[in-house]
């Protein structure tokens, strides 16, 4: 075979492409962010597993009480993080009001020692073996015959201390927490999630591409960024948590571990940093993954030149394992995306690029073909200096839609315009694409119209790209 023949050239293509899916990036990213460690937020409340929540309210008081002054008996790191966790608990567990239980106290003596382990974060070192046992020995002065319970109490101490899941797991077994298993459970998924080397994604675009749209599709949820990303110079971070808990976590300035519309919509005047946080459960592909999203803001938007320098700032930064860039499928080539681009081509290195063509549920396909118009974007990138790039079209919306249906969280104009794309995406014919192009993806058929839906925008493909590439 000849070094230059077509057919060399054909198979040291697929072999790059292949490599570029499945190889792992070593990168270690960072997770400090101002005073916290977001890690803390990949971690999901367990607190409405806990039966207090169905008790009296002078047993509930009694046990915050306690909780307090166990939690602030160490003198810990993580200030910031104990103070929004004690904030969330009473919130929590006063917010309850199915009066079921009537245990006293000492019922509760296992469950708050879980709950001093579970708001400092599982970060217990045996570094800290002094505040350990003065601990230790607050919490015997809290219960009454705690001393024959010494050794469950040692236990429970240990298999925090050593950060070990396999000890938790053998403390399920003990007859005398058999009312805490199902708690002891959502903590070893807690502290396994936890341990888990993160990967971030960083997502870039000019504006009008629908990169927030695209970024709800992929969360699978409306994460609160497309009504003020026009208007605020933040890095917005999404951080996926263990297991759904029911809650959304917002770090701006504040840590709330209860964010509502409110938090999640309103930027913190105080908040002088260049970050906001979210903590949330991430939906389909990507659950389990340890996964950090970074949504910069437009970087050609007009009335603010300083979104496009944080933006480039951190894309310089490399602080992820892959770029993520959204084009606008009705705005290809501008003047805006020429510049942007180049930046990116001379500023990326090594790091996985991934172009996702969006908007594509706007093509009229009687008039227009998809698949042409991707191939012609893919010849345009090559052109740039993108050697084989990888290109997704892509209807973030229509995913976003299938995702909200599944949860049932669809107006019925939504659910109109959602079967509306189910005829369009069946006749635009995107796994023929993706199956040519990316032979090694695949994605089943769903008896739902929904899950197809997935599949035929595209989406479902993109999910399981990243999921190889991370």
């Amino acid at each position: 075979m000849k070094k230059n023949g077509k057919k060399y050239r054909k198979i040291k293509k697929e072999q790059e492409l292949k490599r570029a899916l499945f190889s792992k990036n070593k990168i270690s990213i960072c997770q400090e962010v101002d005073d916290i460690n977001i890690s803390m937020l990949a971690i999901a409340h367990i607190v409405e597993e806990n039966p207090i929540l169905q008790e009296k309210e002078a047993v509930k008081e009694e046990y915050l009480s306690r909780l307090t002054r166990l939690v602030k008996s160490g003198k810990w790191n993580t200030r910031k993080f104990e103070s929004s966790e004690l904030s969330a608990y009473r919130k929590i567990i006063l917010d309850s009001e199915k009066v079921r239980n009537t245990h006293e106290i000492e019922y509760y003596r296992y469950f708050i020692l879980f709950d001093l382990f579970h708001i400092l974060g599982y970060e217990i070192k045996n570094s800290d073996i002094e505040k350990i046992e003065f601990v230790k020995k607050e919490y015997c002065a809290l219960f009454h015959n705690m001393q024959s319970d010494k050794k469950i109490v040692d236990d429970i101490f240990t298999a925090f201390m050593t950060q070990s899941t396999r000890r938790l797991k053998e403390l399920m077994k003990k007859d005398s927490l058999k009312e805490e298993k199902g708690y002891i459970t959502l903590i070893r998924e807690n502290m396994s999630f936890k341990k888990k080397s993160p990967s971030a994604i960083m997502v870039t675009a000019t504006m009008s591409a629908g990169k927030s749209t695209f970024i709800n599709a992929l969360v699978g949820r409306y994460i609160c960024l497309s009504q003020n990303m026009a208007c605020t110079s933040k890095i917005h971070s999404i951080v996926n948590k263990a297991f759904e808990d029911g809650y959304a976590y917002e770090y701006d300035h504040d840590l709330v571990l209860t964010a509502g519309k409110e938090e999640l919509l309103k930027d913190n005047e105080q908040n002088t940093s260049d970050k906001i946080v979210v903590g949330t459960k991430i939906t389909g592909e990507l659950s389990n993954e340890r996964i950090i999203i970074n949504d910069s803001p437009g970087v050609n938007y007009s009335e603010n030149q300083e979104h496009k320098i944080i933006t480039e700032k951190l894309i310089k930064r490399k602080n992820y394992n892959l770029l993520i860039y959204i084009m606008n499928a009705t705005q290809l080539g501008t003047n805006d995306e020429e510049v942007h681009l180049e930046y990116v081509k001379k500023t990326i290195g090594r790091t996985p690029v991934l172009f996702v063509v969006n908007k594509i549920d706007t093509f009229n396909t009687e008039e227009e073909n998809v698949i042409e118009t991707v191939k012609r974007q893919t010849e345009y990138l090559k052109k740039k200096g993108f050697k084989n790039p990888m290109v997704c079209p892509v209807s973030a919306k229509a995913a976003y839609l299938s995702k909200q249906f599944t949860k049932s969280e669809l107006s019925r104009v939504e659910k109109r315009e959602l079967y509306s794309l189910v005829d369009k995406f069946q006749e635009m014919n995107l796994p023929k694409y993706y199956s040519e192009t990316f032979k090694n993806i695949k994605i089943p058929d769903s008896q739902s119209e929904e899950e197809q839906l997935l599949k035929t925008s595209g989406m479902a493909y993109v999910e399981k790209i990243i999921k190889n590439l991370l």
